[in-house]
């Protein structure tokens, strides 16, 4: 009567071996998923001649499309953020910025936050490497000078209202090595416009 019992329990042990070996194998043969350097650059356009600035090398090509689709005289980097993002995964930000090009203060200060979800590695059309984004967001709350005070000594004060701006995206787009542009948005209280670029290199 004990020997069907001990059939059984040697084809569950058996089973169970069989089970862990392949558990085993699956974790020594995954990888480390490759990594990828993501910046994201805010190109201002303006016709501010006091705020010019000239855009460094890498973004000549950007330079030029913007150029020809818009009619601002002056272009500046007003800021670059910088994350390390693996095959499959998240990146969020949130800081502040001193995007206007004024000196830097606490009521002069925009505060940042921008995401990217679900970041993939994939050939594109040509077959080259290429990535996407399910999504990408970009937000901020921008100073808005709306009044001038005197403070108790007479020394006149700005007065400044925080306006909110941002941008969603669903599934975006890139090459590698390859500065895009990729979302544009109006200054509140100003002529000028934000540029977002965005660049993915590899990180290995």
């Amino acid at each position: 009567m004990n020997q069907p019992l001990n059939g059984r329990t040697s084809i569950i042990a058996i089973s169970m071996m069989l089970l862990l070996s392949a558990s085993f194998l699956a974790q020594t043969t995954t990888q480390v998923e490759p990594s990828y350097n993501v910046s994201l650059q805010l190109v201002i356009g303006s016709n501010d001649a006091q705020t010019r600035g000239d855009l460094p090398a890498e973004l000549n090509n950007v330079s030029r499309q913007l150029k020809s689709s818009f009619a601002f005289t002056n272009y500046r980097l007003a800021s670059t953020f910088l994350g390390r993002i693996s095959n499959t995964g998240n990146f969020e930000y949130k800081s502040t910025s001193n995007i206007f090009g004024q000196e830097s203060s606490g009521v002069t200060q925009s505060f940042i936050e921008w995401s990217a979800i679900n970041f993939r590695s994939m050939p594109n059309a040509a077959g080259q490497t290429g990535f996407q984004t399910q999504s990408f967001r970009f937000g901020a709350r921008v100073p808005v000078l709306i009044a001038e005070r005197k403070d108790e000594v007479g020394k006149v004060q700005p007065v400044y209202n925080y306006e909110q701006i941002g941008l969603n995206i669903s599934k975006v787009g890139l090459s590698q090595n390859t500065p895009t542009l990729i979302g544009t948005l109006n200054l509140p209280g100003t002529s000028g416009t934000i540029f977002l670029v965005m660049t993915v290199r590899s990180a290995d």
